[in-house]
């Protein structure tokens, strides 16, 4: 195996590269389009915009919004501190998510004792009521 030397293309050059390959287009998570529809209903934006949204498309040729609006500071500070809060709710999911699979720890028997809990009460609930309708029946009202 030999050794490759890797090299990061320079911001301008990438930019000018982007440019003549009709990528002029960027929308607020930083993806290049070639049109301005395509790039203002990016689906990336879900994902690492802390909007969940794209808010604005930039002309990287004059650096020009041409689409939607760029937010405030605040407006941005107050999505950023929610889009964390989300993000470590679900990290904390996914945590619980991945005890559960291993059937590892205090979680996976918590979760196994309410679940069995859970069953219980319904078939019990489900008994209480073939006893009514049995009564019912009896009775004639059935």
């Amino acid at each position: 195996m030999t050794n490759a030397t890797f090299t990061i293309t320079p911001v301008p050059e990438f930019r000018s590269s982007a440019i003549a390959d009709g990528y002029v287009y960027e929308c607020s998570c930083g993806e290049l389009y070639t049109d301005v529809g395509a790039a203002y209903y990016c689906r990336k934006c879900r994902t690492y915009c802390v909007f969940g949204y794209c808010t604005h498309v930039v002309d990287i040729r004059t650096d020009e919004v041409v689409a939607g609006k760029v937010p405030s500071a605040e407006r941005y500070e107050e999505a950023r501190a929610a889009a964390e809060a989300k993000w470590e709710e679900e990290r904390a999911e996914m945590e619980f998510n991945r005890q559960m699979w291993a059937q590892e720890g205090e979680l996976y028997e918590a979760e196994i004792e309410r679940r069995q809990q859970e069953a219980m009460r319904k078939a019990a609930e489900q008994h209480i009521d073939q006893l009514y309708l049995i009564q019912d029946q009896l009775s004639g009202i059935a």
